[in-house]
């Protein structure tokens, strides 16, 4: 019945690694609002709500006056709700997905890419970029939130760079030299910025392991001793390296913007833009496809 255009979903759960674990997740939560017959599992992580007609989280359609048993069903016969722009660009497909995230432990950094790259990959990778668009986002906190967007200030990192050695020896003599040189001039600061950021990510393993262990050594003492550890930021490092010891991703605090959000406040992460979630309960609209790879 296509004149049906309001009906209750029931929404698909994803159970990834990092989510909250049983009703201490808001996912969870909201999973018994929306059934309280539902099970919830003590030990289980509830990670994501899927709101949408993703292939790999179509939500199913509780009404008994359809006959199409999920949205993407219901959409497929009615391609006309999805508005005559919308269906021509979309090839009949809803184009978006809204999440609800509820984050235990930090997630992988990732960069989507732009709509230029987006085409390319699509065209030369289809069975792993199936959609060629870009994918911006908008995060929008329901609990207290905090996540990682974006590249700091240039004068935050040479910050960094100048106040933890065991970050300049990853990044290197020379160019953290060219990011200092490159104050005032945009275009050469995205030069710069972008080989610092590459000689970290590429340094080699037991080079950064060795210097990450001597970072968080340093900052525990100093901890212990009641130092102020926040040219370091010490507390953050604390944490992200319990949950991922030996990861150069710890280091990325250096280079990306810390947030924090309360509850109704919100970020847009723009496409290109480096970022990573690291605590809490955030709702998310995001452009199909929505599996591009972390970096």
């Amino acid at each position: 019945m296509e004149e049906v255009r309001v009906f209750p979903l029931t929404c698909a759960v994803q159970n990834y690694a990092w989510g909250k674990v049983g009703l201490d997740s808001e996912v969870a939560k909201l999973v018994v609002g929306g059934d309280p017959l539902a099970v919830i599992e003590d030990g289980k992580p509830y990670a994501e709500l899927w709101m949408g007609a993703h292939p790999k989280g179509d939500s199913q359609i509780k009404d008994n006056r359809i006959a199409q048993t999920t949205l993407g069903q219901w959409i497929a016969h009615f391609p006309a709700c999805l508005g005559s722009k919308v269906k021509d660009t979309f090839q009949g497909q809803l184009p978006f997905l809204f999440k609800v995230l509820s984050v235990n432990t930090a997630l992988s950094i990732q960069a989507h890419p732009n709509r230029e790259l987006a085409a390319r990959l699509h065209t030369q990778f289809p069975e792993h970029y199936p959609d060629d668009n870009h994918k911006p986002e908008m995060a929008i906190a329901l609990t207290y939130f905090q996540g990682l967007c974006g590249f700091r200030p240039v004068e935050e990192i040479l910050g960094f760079l100048k106040s933890v050695p065991e970050f300049h020896a990853l990044v290197g003599k020379e160019a953290a030299e060219e990011l200092r040189c490159s104050v005032g001039d945009a275009v050469r600061t995205r030069q710069a910025l972008k080989k610092c950021f590459t000689r970290m990510m590429n340094c080699e393993k037991k080079v950064f392991v060795d210097q990450l262990n001597m970072l968080v050594k340093r900052v525990t003492e100093e901890g212990a001793a009641d130092k102020d550890t926040s040219s370091s930021n010490g507390e953050l490092l604390l944490r992200l390296h319990s949950q991922y010891p030996g990861d150069i991703g710890c280091f990325s605090i250096y280079f990306l913007n810390y947030v924090a959000l309360e509850p109704n406040q919100a970020m847009f992460l723009g496409a290109s833009e480096p970022h990573a979630y690291l605590y809490g309960g955030q709702s998310r609209f995001a452009r199909l496809n929505d599996s591009w790879p972390s970096i």
